[in-house]
């Protein structure tokens, strides 16, 4: 009997998915239905282990929730400030089974593949394969692995320490040669600057342009492994990282874009730049940092994070809390080049604050705040440039740039401390079918802030820098988030367009 009650409510829940196209009202109706069912089915359907209250999708997900196998994904278009035009695109594929399926009522998708591929005007390449497989085989555990690979002629530095939350300055180059010192307002006329041409102690032309620059190649391959327990609230995560890295300077080469003050272009030397004058100095010394060679180094790290999750739709939460410390370890005796320790300690708290057409439309208040830090006597310095969050590929890379401060620029300020915060007021406002496709429609404004420290004992409320910004956001079919960005800094403003909330 209760097997046959199970049949008849997800036949009945089968109706209401394939009813997605019909005018509103009778999708109402549907909705109602759902919200009177839910509870029987979820005391009926026959899951293999206890998943708690808040981990089961809402009424609302499990209607617009496509059932099968399918692919989601689009060209990107975007224009980058350091890297010119790019072109690109990501894939995502998709299998979420059917309603017969318990996990159907419990997850997001039963796996997903995302490939990414992306080149730039300036030459910067970058391709990604990204598994992600919760409840693999029906089990409490989730299997993740990535591989990414990318170059980039224009991987920013800023400088390192305290000192990197001081405002932009340099020598004034308008009047053809080296002048006072000055500060600069906005990054784009920094950058200006930088890049004139001037006579240098030989006679020969020399610029700046790259001052903020180097060439960086990676390949990152990952392997990790995650348990779930407390009905699916608690997740213990371990796993592998292998990474291997190459750099190149500009100090003493060509480059490519230099002007003289009336606007001609010309062939010019790069002077010193200020990652290289940060080495000479003993800056890098006095934080163990390394790693920064033409032949690739190998950092082989042991990661491991410890997970306290609420939230109830992962990819795009209306409500939860999410907290957890991550730490990730490498020395010589794994084979790595380096030795050093990483941590990171987050929080993240989701409360929809109200919905109206029937729960279709919603705003959701979303906060973060992240600290983390690194340690040890051999870092590998491309290390600092994110914090070691476990729950995603690459962590999060700090401190500016799309998923940080959209305000700033990539890694605008950088130390072994790092303080990140992050508030989001995401209103959904309509959503629609068209071509079997689900679509919701929302506006997101933002305030990220954060700041440096050289060490854990200094850390201090005084000189956070702080960028506020507006979004737009497009779900589609729940599991893909489409986000465009634009934030406004004392540095400037920037526009990012990218897959995913931040957070």
């Amino acid at each position: 009997m209760k097997k046959l009650l199970l049949l008849l409510l997800l036949l009945s829940t089968s109706n209401l998915i394939f009813a997605q196209d019909e005018v509103a009202p009778a999708r109402e109706r549907h909705l109602r239905h759902l919200n009177a069912d839910r509870l029987t089915i979820r005391d009926t359907i026959q899951m293999p282990f206890t998943v708690a209250e808040e981990k089961y999708l809402s009424p609302e997900d499990v209607l617009n929730k496509k059932e099968g196998f399918f692919v989601t994904g689009l060209p990107r278009f975007e224009f980058d400030p350091i890297r010119g035009f790019g072109v690109g695109g990501n894939v995502f594929l998709y299998q979420n089974r059917d309603k017969f399926d318990p996990f159907f009522y419990i997850t997001p998708y039963r796996y997903r593949v995302n490939t990414e591929f992306f080149v730039f005007e300036n030459g910067r390449v970058r391709g990604a394969v990204q598994l992600d497989v919760p409840y693999i085989f029906g089990t409490q555990w989730r299997l993740r692995a990535d591989a990414v690979v990318w170059e980039d002629p224009n991987a920013q530095y800023w400088g390192v320490g305290r000192n990197s939350l001081d405002n932009l300055t340099f020598s004034d180059k308008s009047g053809g040669q080296y002048g006072a010192t000055r500060q600069f307002n906005r990054v784009n006329e920094y950058e200006s600057n930088l890049a004139l041409a001037v006579p240098g102690a030989d006679g020969r032309l020399t610029t700046d342009t790259h001052y903020n620059q180097f060439i960086q190649r990676e390949q990152l391959y990952n392997l990790l492994f995650e348990r779930v327990g407390l009905g699916g609230r608690f997740r213990f995560m371990f796993g592998y990282e292998a990474l291997f890295t190459s750099f190149t300077d500009y100090t003493g080469r060509e480059a490519e874009e230099a002007f003289l003050p009336g606007g001609e272009e010309v062939t010019a030397i790069n002077n010193q730049t200020l990652l290289n004058r940060q080495q000479m100095d003993g800056t890098w010394d006095r934080f163990n940092m390394a790693g920064f060679q033409e032949a690739y180094a190998f950092t082989s790290m042991l990661a491991g994070a410890l997970i306290y999750d609420t939230r109830d739709l992962e990819p795009d939460p209306s409500d939860g809390v999410f907290l957890e410390y991550s730490h990730e370890m490498s020395a010589p005796w794994l084979g790595s080049d380096f030795s050093f320790n990483k941590f990171m300690v987050q929080g993240q708290y989701i409360k929809t604050l109200g919905r109206w057409r029937d729960g279709r439309s919603r705003i959701t208040f979303a906060g973060l705040g992240a600290l983390g830090h690194i340690f040890g006597s051999n870092i590998n310095f491309i290390e600092m440039w994110d914090l070691s969050s476990q729950a995603e590929a690459g962590g999060i890379l700090v401190l500016g740039g799309e998923r940080s401060l959209r305000g700033y620029r990539e890694a605008r300020f950088l130390a072994p401390t790092v303080g990140l915060v992050n508030l989001e007021m995401r209103a959904r406002l309509y959503d629609f079918n068209a071509l079997n496709q689900h679509f919701a429609l929302g506006l997101t404004p933002f305030y990220d802030m954060g700041s440096v420290w050289d060490s854990l004992s200094d850390i201090n409320f005084r000189r956070w820098r702080g960028a506020p910004g507006i979004g737009g956001r497009i779900a589609w079919n729940q599991s893909t988030v489409l986000r465009l960005d634009y934030a406004n800094s004392r540095d400037g403003g920037q526009f990012f367009f990218g897959f995913g909330h931040i957070f």
